[in-house]
């Protein structure tokens, strides 16, 4: 379980440099994030932050063909931040 859960730190800390190549590492990122989220979620089922995240996740799926309004990059920024959060805030 500990190995499991520093590979989800780990998989999150490759995913927040990606943040380094700027529009062009986003991809990248949120599909680690999400791996590392997916992880996540089997190791600790009953955390109520990481259902969040996931709703948070899917809304911003679903309102991005919708509307091309500019405050809506913010929003993957903010989920990047919200899953270390949850990911560093965890006990084991």
């Amino acid at each position: 379980m500990k190995t499991l859960f520093k590979t989800t730190k780990i998989i999150n800390i490759i995913a927040l440099l990606f943040l380094l190549m700027g529009g062009y590492g986003l991809p990248a990122t949120g599909f680690l994030q999400v791996i590392a989220a997916i992880i996540f979620i089997i190791m600790f089922p009953k955390n109520k932050l990481i259902y969040i995240y996931f709703i948070l996740v899917i809304l911003f799926f679903l309102i991005w063909d919708q509307h091309s309004i500019d405050w809506l990059f913010a929003i993957p920024a903010f989920l990047i931040f919200f899953l270390t959060f949850i990911i560093y805030k965890q006990k084991l």
